[in-house]
């Protein structure tokens, strides 16, 4: 009878330790109880997500996902479809520039949308550039090519960082394009080929692609952000439910973010990055890949010795850029809101992590090299 007591008591507290471990899997916030799929919206063709290869090809996320965690990584042409993707609940976590990021931040009747993280910024040298056919004049400062933009047929994919440029360039200085047409980066790419536009706003690495100091030279750079201070910033953006329903993997993914922005910073690991990134960037070759983050845009047409910085979190400057991008856009009567909902500009998980990481913002730059350092060539 004693021996049948023990029997029971020992299975007694078994089962009720079994019943504990499953309510503290369920519990506990942000731990997968059941296979949980993330899908990660990022742009191959853009400098902003650069890092995105990194995460997949070392496998970053999976240092920290518990099991369960299924991630899938969806490449897009262009920030905007990544926001459209958030709103309509397709992805969970997104990477874009600032316009898109505000774009999907301000229709909280679709999805509470939060900027969580800062995945770099540049004196407008990576989105801001301006591109004119390779027989316009020589202009001899940033100055005199704005002019010659007056009556000229001038392009840009509208709702991206490039249009958000162009906006205001127009605006500050007052110029009035003959036509201000909507067009994607490769039919940008096609018209300069045949004479079709005068000039176009777009980003890298189609900006390297078709210019004419490492590309295939059918456009040249004839200025940049600098011509109006105006910065080139990108948003790490996820979804309010998830980083709500799920605290801990949005921290988990957070910290491969970190892991591979300094991957990416650290000069010996250059010639990697390119390797991993042109199996994602398909039709650009590694010597444009390498100009389009590392190499140097000229000073003369508004180059700057850096040319990005990744702060990871939203430093006061970033927060003051976010707040004048909401007025202007507002203005412009493009977004219905002049300033952000309380709770969209969210570092708060980015910055526990840069904390037990025990790193300091900002983690570094990157400090633009002429043509001949090119590696690839």
């Amino acid at each position: 009878m004693r021996r049948l007591s023990m029997v029971r008591k020992r299975g007694f507290f078994l089962w009720h330790l079994l019943v504990l471990i499953m309510f503290l899997s369920c519990a506990v916030p942000g731990i997968a109880a059941e296979p949980v799929k993330i899908v990660v919206g990022w742009q191959p063709y853009d400098t902003i997500s650069y890092q995105v290869a990194i995460i997949q090809e070392l496998k970053l996320w999976k240092k920290y996902m518990p099991e369960g965690v299924e991630i899938e990584f969806q490449p897009a042409l262009q920030g905007a479809i990544i926001s459209n993707n958030l709103l309509a609940g397709k992805q969970q976590i997104g990477y874009m520039s600032i316009l898109p990021a505000i774009m999907a931040a301000t229709k909280p009747e679709q999805a509470n949308i939060r900027l969580v993280a800062s995945t770099g910024y540049d004196d407008g040298q990576r989105c801001s550039i301006i591109m004119v056919r390779k027989d316009a004049p020589n202009f001899k400062t940033p100055d005199e090519a704005i002019k010659w933009l007056d009556g000229k047929t001038l392009a840009a994919p509208k709702g991206s960082c490039a249009d958000q440029f162009v906006r205001l360039l127009i605006d500050k200085k007052k110029i009035k394009p003959k036509e201000y047409l909507n067009q994607s980066l490769e039919v940008i790419a096609t018209n300069f080929r045949v004479g079709k536009i005068d000039a176009a706003a777009a980003w890298e690495p189609t900006v390297s692609r078709v210019g004419d100091l490492v590309g295939e030279g059918v456009a040249r750079i004839a200025l940049t952000g600098k011509a109006i201070d105006n910065i080139d910033s990108g948003a790490l953006v996820m979804r309010g439910d998830f980083i709500d329903k799920y605290p801990k993997l949005a921290e988990a993914y957070i910290k491969a973010e970190l892991d591979a922005q300094r991957y990416m910073l650290d000069p010996n690991n250059r010639e990697k990055v390119i390797d991993m990134l042109s199996k994602h960037a398909t039709g650009m070759s590694k010597r444009i890949l390498w100009y389009s983050i590392y190499g140097q845009i000229p000073p003369q047409v508004g180059g700057t010795k850096e040319r990005a910085w990744r702060p990871f979190i939203w430093t006061d400057q970033l927060r003051r850029n976010i707040f004048d991008m909401y007025g202007f856009l507002h203005k412009e009567k493009i977004i219905k809101y002049d300033k952000p909902f309380q709770g969209t500009i969210d570092d708060t998980i980015a910055q526990k992590v840069l904390k037990d990481a025990k790193f300091k913002s900002p983690l570094g730059s990157i400090i633009g090299q002429p043509p001949s350092s090119d590696p690839f060539k």
